[in-house]
């Protein structure tokens, strides 16, 4: 089970009109007063406010702002233009306005954009190529740093507030943290700083409905299955070297499931975190085994080759990722992986960075590597 839909994604992919389905550029129209210039005005001061609220702490105006640019992206992209940074636009104001909700309907948009305009989708190259047609769509993941999206969707909540909260996921990790520091006394001047503790975090867990946990973790998934589904579509239509990044959006939702997993692993309906499974030779699973996340395949006998052992390892990685976002148990196997399949002269070159050291080594063994 979903949650329904925010936005009518079907209606936004409707060609504009039998002789332009993409439209014309909203970019065309100058004026100040135009829909592009009056979204990307929007846009602009709502990350200003936002900016400003980490020392006041009222997000206000950032919301009056957010709320505007949704209600222009829609006129946009149904009535003049079919456009990629009108949607990233968009997709920012729906995370932070509907959560993982918003966020999987705006991915949705985006692949359905790219899927059915993509000859036609503006922005169109310019001189430096694809980079300025997907550059908002890089933006929103990030190139060497974070993107404009991740901290929106740290914020997220992943509770619901009666008593206590709401908290949304970067709350639930600073809490955490918290928990974790040895000493009672410093512990509690964090906690008194932090303004709430773990022990909250879990009452208000506890108090939220199981509908909830269930939309959250299945809004997720499917954001994470539409994210890439676009993210494919843009290696084909891109290349995979110039097509935007999309791991960084990625590995937070999957971070974000899992702790909605495991803090709501109670919450979930028994047939679906796998109680009482039968084994393959009839013995009962524990319910509790996987922390709340679907049961995981098991391998029986030997591993028959190099390559099964690699994708079991990366399966087992995959686990830990989704249910101990927190661990660095699945960082460490993914990086054994791509360790064991990298040529000997390129790992050496990873593990050993210094360029005398580097000469040393293959001066020893006779390995060519270059500097």
């Amino acid at each position: 089970m979903a949650s329904p839909e925010v936005i009518d994604v079907s209606g936004l992919l409707e060609p504009i009109s039998d002789d332009l389905p993409a439209g014309s550029d909203p970019r065309e129209d100058r004026s100040p007063t135009s829909p592009y210039q009056t979204i990307k005005a929007e846009r602009n001061a709502a990350r200003a406010a936002e900016r400003n609220s980490v020392h006041d702490g009222n997000t206000t105006e950032a919301d009056d702002h957010w709320r505007k640019v949704l209600t222009t992206a829609p006129e946009i992209l149904k009535s003049v233009g079919k456009d990629l940074e009108v949607a990233s636009w968009y997709i920012e104001a729906l995370v932070r306005r509907h959560g993982f909700q918003g966020l999987r309907d705006g991915f949705k948009l985006v692949h359905g954009l790219i899927e059915k305009y993509w000859d036609n989708l503006y922005p169109m190259p310019d001189e430096d190529g694809i980079e300025t047609r997907v550059s908002s769509l890089s933006g929103l993941n990030g190139e060497g740093a974070e993107g404009v999206l991740i901290a929106p969707i740290r914020k997220v909540m992943i509770t619901e507030g009666q008593s206590v909260g709401p908290y949304s996921f970067w709350e639930y990790q600073q809490a955490l943290d918290v928990q974790k520091v040895a000493d009672e006394s410093t512990k509690s001047a964090k906690a008194a700083k932090l303004g709430f503790t773990l022990d909250e975090v879990e009452k208000a867990v506890s108090e939220s409905s199981q509908e909830f946990f269930v939309n959250q973790r299945d809004d997720i998934t499917q954001a994470i299955d539409a994210y890439k589904a676009a993210g494919q579509l843009l290696d084909e239509h891109c290349g995979v070297n110039d097509a935007p990044p999309i791991r960084n959006i990625i590995e937070v939702l999957e971070e974000c499931c899992g702790a909605v997993n495991h803090i709501g692993k109670h919450k979930f309906p028994i047939e679906e975190v796998g109680a009482e499974e039968m084994t393959e030779d009839g013995a009962e699973s524990s319910p509790d085994s996987t922390e709340g996340a679907a049961p995981a395949a098991v391998q029986r006998g030997p591993v028959q080759s190099r390559e099964a052992a690699f994708k079991q390892l990366t399966e087992i990685a995959e686990f830990f990722r989704k249910t101990e976002p927190h661990s660095p148990v699945s960082y460490v196997l993914e990086k054994a992986v791509k360790w064991g399949n990298m040529p000997l002269n390129e790992l050496i070159q990873e593990l050993i960075t210094d360029n005398n050291s580097l000469e040393r080594f293959s001066e020893l063994t006779g390995v060519k590597v270059e500097n």
